[in-house]
């Protein structure tokens, strides 16, 4: 069974356990597009906004 590594590494990083940095890595090793981190990316938005509301 392959990895989700968009999932898994989009899970990580809205529960706090990966920054920025371990997200852009994924993307250099080629487990995850650019786009697919830039989504991320906005999830991260999101929740942090609804979570100021």
């Amino acid at each position: 069974m392959a990895i989700d590594w968009f999932e898994k590494v989009k899970e990580y990083y809205l529960g706090g356990f990966y920054g920025v940095e371990e997200v852009n890595k994924f993307v250099k090793l080629k487990k995850i597009t650019q786009d697919q981190a830039d989504e991320i990316f906005k999830a991260k938005e999101e929740q942090n906004d609804e979570e100021a509301e």
